[in-house]
């Protein structure tokens, strides 16, 4: 029997970003001092985490790896900052930073007393973040020492713990709404509705007002890629796993029009059939 690779399916990147959310409170819901507002931790627990294996062995759509919240090349004349790379040395000298070292296996502080269990918190209803989940608790338990658990919750229960901060890692995720990287960075903002990490940053703050202020197109975008290097290299309130992408079927051969911009908004009237050209 003679195979033909199928020509129907197309992974096309969308306007979106897979992360983890870190309550970046001083404590947490139930009162205890909470480690993951020291932003030496933040960055130490991003750095650990291969997300390229992420992507090969849970994911399995090829999507492109993240370590910014807006999607490269997604915004005309938006050029964001580099991120935070996976670098195993790179995470363990941030831990140290922070006043934890790995002893047997085990992060503790200066006094020895080991570093708190981390619960990363995903809505039960999602096979893809509760494999995820479990992948990232190994990566920090293996670099870092870090003891780590997972928990689901149901779609309405993990809804309202976020949004009442009762969580210490939370998956997340988020598809822009319009096209500027407001759309991102205002997740960060202090007060906003979306600001479910109760991360807060004065100077970040600013960027963002000075930019709503600016009248210059690219000095804007300047100012915006200065916030958002802010939060993913300094802060990191949340971590960028990948970049979406949407799974389309059809027949090139036999259908012209699709749009391949960032948000994919498809528009019927261009679509077209194309008549006459072999079938592949």
């Amino acid at each position: 029997m003679l195979f033909r690779s199928r020509t129907n399916l197309h992974v096309l990147d969308a306007f979106g970003t897979d992360f983890f959310s870190f309550n970046c409170r001083k404590t947490l819901a139930d009162g205890r001092v909470n480690p993951l507002a020291d932003p030496a931790v933040r960055r130490a627990l991003a750095m650990a985490v291969d997300k390229q294996a992420l992507v090969d062995n849970i994911t399995h759509l090829g999507e492109k790896v993240a370590t910014t919240l807006v999607p490269p090349g997604s915004i005309p004349g938006y050029t964001g900052p580099a991120g935070l790379p996976f670098d195993a040395e790179r995470a363990r000298r941030a831990f140290a930073e922070a006043g934890w070292t790995v002893q047997d296996g085990v992060a503790r502080d200066a006094k020895g007393e080991p570093f708190p269990t981390v619960e990363i918190m995903y809505a039960s209803n999602s096979p893809r973040y509760r494999d995820m989940s479990a992948a990232l608790c190994d990566m920090w338990s293996r670099t870092l020492g870090v003891p780590c658990t997972t928990r689901a919750r149901d779609p309405r229960g993990f809804r309202d713990a976020l949004k009442r901060g009762d969580f210490m890692v939370a998956r997340g995720g988020w598809y822009g709404d319009y096209g500027d990287p407001t759309t991102w960075l205002d997740l960060a903002r202090t007060g906003d509705g979306n600001n479910d990490r109760g991360y807060s940053d004065a100077g970040y703050d600013a960027l963002l007002d000075r930019a709503a202020a600016e009248l210059d197109p690219a000095k804007r975008m300047t100012l915006l890629a200065d916030a958002e290097r802010v939060i993913a290299e300094r802060d990191v309130p949340m971590l960028p796993i990948c970049h979406y992408v949407t799974v389309y079927m059809y027949e090139p051969s036999r259908l012209a029009g699709i749009s391949r911009h960032p948000r994919l908004e498809q528009y019927p009237g261009r679509l077209r059939r194309e008549i006459g050209r072999a079938h592949v």
